[in-house]
């Protein structure tokens, strides 16, 4: 389970550092878009079972299913952490996310977000924070 917020720089190469405590053992891992323009990050068991729930839509009438499933599979790579724990960002991600820099790496439980940090912060100080007041208050949290 991914949990906890971490800063890093992207360096000239376009490697983040990766937390020790968000790597696994193989280290494999699909970077693919996620929502609000940040990237997600998925251990390659995680990443099977999201395909295996691909395999259970319809083909048929379903055209943002198909649409949404071109959009994430079609932008993902693969790819493996180095063994000082840096993991290369892809240029086409890079741009789709808009990190030039800074970064926010956060934990979600089965999969790991990367932000920009500004966006990161502009987003959980205003959707987020609005966000999570509601559903406590619904929660009873």
């Amino acid at each position: 389970m991914y949990i906890g917020f971490f800063l890093h720089s992207v360096d000239k190469k376009n490697r983040i550092f990766i937390p020790s405590k968000f790597r696994t053992k193989n280290s494999h891992y699909i970077i693919s878009r996620g929502f609000e323009r940040s990237l997600y990050l998925f251990d390659k068991n995680t990443w099977l079972r999201v395909l295996e729930k691909f395999e259970s839509l319809s083909w048929s009438d379903k055209s943002q299913q198909r649409a949404f499933k071109r959009i994430l599979l079609a932008g993902a790579t693969e790819n493996k952490i180095d063994w000082q724990g840096r993991l290369l960002l892809p240029m086409h991600l890079l741009e789709y996310s808009g990190i030039k820099k800074n970064t926010a790496i956060i934990g979600m439980g089965d999969r790991i977000e990367i932000w920009d940090a500004k966006r990161w912060k502009d987003y959980s100080s205003s959707v987020a924070e609005k966000a999570f007041k509601s559903l406590s208050d619904k929660l009873d949290v």
